[in-house]
């Protein structure tokens, strides 16, 4: 029975596509949260309070602007961890922070008004 090492070695050492796959996605979710952005402030607009928020003042949100802020910057920082990182479980751990500042994100924009 021999064993051989050099196939182990290989499976345990993240290659250089994986890191190039993962920096790929993070890229294009970030391009992607523009439009998504958009799109929840419409869909916000169109809730039922939204009307009367934009009119008189009333029925807004009262979510402040800390939690926008924050969830914008925290993704800031994972994009830019994700793509400068050549360490293949850094790069999923801020991949998947970005992915989950941005979904906090636009669930604040679509709850704006709500």
């Amino acid at each position: 029975m021999s064993h051989d090492t050099h196939a182990a070695d290989a499976a345990a050492v993240p290659s250089d596509a994986d890191g190039r796959r993962l920096r790929k996605l993070s890229l294009i979710w970030a391009a992607l949260f523009v439009p998504a952005t958009v799109l929840a402030g419409v869909v916000a607009l169109a809730a039922e309070n939204a009307g009367r928020c934009l009119t008189y003042g009333e029925g807004c949100g009262s979510t402040p602007g800390h939690p926008y802020a924050v969830s914008l910057a925290v993704a800031a920082v994972a994009f830019a961890v994700a793509q400068g990182t050549a360490r293949g479980g850094v790069g999923r751990a801020a991949f998947g922070i970005q992915l989950g500042a941005e979904f906090v994100f636009l669930t604040l924009v679509m709850t704006a008004f709500g």
